[in-house]
């Protein structure tokens, strides 16, 4: 038995950006930091902190900004997706990618030594897998979406291109070379065994979750918000369109959409077509804003359909009482309906407008806010997903 658990947690997003993808190590990192036995050693190619622990411990990859810049350059291009399938997924850019994140990795891990590396997606887990061959740490691969499926859905990759089997090859490499591969729900769980091969007992269920927060509900405006990035897959342009129809029926409702991403223009533009005012858009909050914020708001809105992901949003609004709509079929929406904790939809902006509607109408919102909570504290909230996680840390190093 380990008297203190070294775990090292090796990403490359900045943890100060607020979105999904920094949200979740920057809460694994807060909450296992709680835990006496374990000391947490954080690799990036950023200046970080998380708040003020004992037991945290940042190494910056590089000896200068090169690792930083790379990562920015390679976001950048990303994003302009013109540049995606042409150049970034393709399988010798990856390579390099990799490659070089490894090497800062490895020249780290030989300084700090750790039990466990978990990595946070699939790049820095190929890179980490890379390094382990000459650390010979564990690595568990922190892989809480289907990739390919994803750069799909944003328009980035062709199915079947040569952009979409390279990351595919990736894939199939982290799934084979992983000692532990954590994934958000059963969906994405069995996918990776069927599709990629990956072995039943590697795979360990890790959900997103949410902390556990006391707000007086009774201070609740009659407020709609939406807070998470500007994605196609997200199709907040859903909810804008819905948007129109609930205003028509009830002139007095508020309407909060925070974000920032890709596709922040096209939602601009279709907001002022349908002629609503620019004013629901808030721009950018950071969650110390916006915790209170969602916890005086009446209905938080998820209208994605990215079935393999493991939102944190949802997470996030039931951690503060907010009931939520969500569309039918996911697995979180599953959740929702089966907790009574908000209302699910087909995805059609009228049937969701109608949705919201009888949340914002609802007699009942009290103890839809209360059912909300319950999910938080009894399963879905960082402590308890963080005391699992540890659990099965030690029991693959011992």
């Amino acid at each position: 038995m380990f008297e203190i658990l070294k775990i090292g947690i090796f990403l490359i997003n900045p943890l100060n950006e607020g979105l999904g993808f920094s949200h979740r190590p920057y809460m694994l990192i807060k909450y296992l930091s709680l835990h006496k036995d374990v000391e947490l050693h954080v690799f990036t190619p950023h200046n970080e902190e998380v708040g003020k622990s004992q037991r945290v411990y940042f190494h910056r990859l590089g000896s200068n900004k090169f690792s930083e810049n790379l990562y920015m350059i390679v976001r950048y291009l990303i994003k302009k997706r013109v540049f995606t399938s042409n150049f970034i997924y393709r399988l010798i850019t990856l390579n390099v990618i990799i490659q070089r994140l490894a090497h800062s990795l490895r020249e780290q891990l030989v300084k700090n030594p750790v039990d466990i590396l978990q990595a946070e997606q699939d790049v820095p887990s190929a890179a980490a897998i890379l390094a382990k061959h000459f650390t010979e740490v564990p690595v568990a691969a922190d892989i809480h979406d289907l990739w390919a499926y994803e750069e799909i859905m944003c328009g980035r990759v062709d199915y079947g291109s040569s952009s979409y089997e390279a990351i595919n090859s990736i894939i199939q490499n982290i799934m084979k070379e992983s000692d532990l591969i954590l994934v958000g729900n059963e969906l994405l769980k069995e996918v990776l065994r069927s599709r990629y091969g990956s072995k039943h007992s590697k795979l360990f269920i890790s959900p997103n979750g949410g902390e556990i927060f006391r707000f007086n509900l009774a201070k609740r405006r009659k407020r709609i918000i939406y807070a998470g990035n500007f994605e196609k897959y997200e199709n907040v342009d859903l909810l804008i369109e819905a948007v129109k129809y609930i205003l028509e029926k009830d002139r007095t409702v508020e309407v909060s959409i925070f974000g920032k991403g890709p596709e922040e223009g096209n939602l601009r533009r279709l907001a002022k077509k349908l002629s609503l005012p620019n004013s629901i858009f808030g721009g950018f909050i950071q969650r110390k804003k916006l915790i209170p914020f969602l916890a005086e708001s009446w209905v938080g809105a998820v209208p994605t359909r990215k079935k393999y992901a493991t939102p944190i949003k949802p997470f996030e609004y039931l951690s503060v009482g907010l009931p939520v709509v969500s569309i039918k079929g996911m697995w979180w929406s599953n959740i929702i309906e089966e907790n009574n904790a908000g209302k699910t939809s087909v995805f059609d902006p009228k049937a969701f407008a109608e949705a919201i509607l009888e949340l914002l109408n609802s007699s009942d919102i009290d103890l839809l806010s209360k059912n909300a909570l319950n999910i938080v504290r009894k399963k879905y909230n960082w402590y308890k997903i963080t005391e699992e996680l540890k659990t099965k840390y030690i029991e693959l190093v011992s």
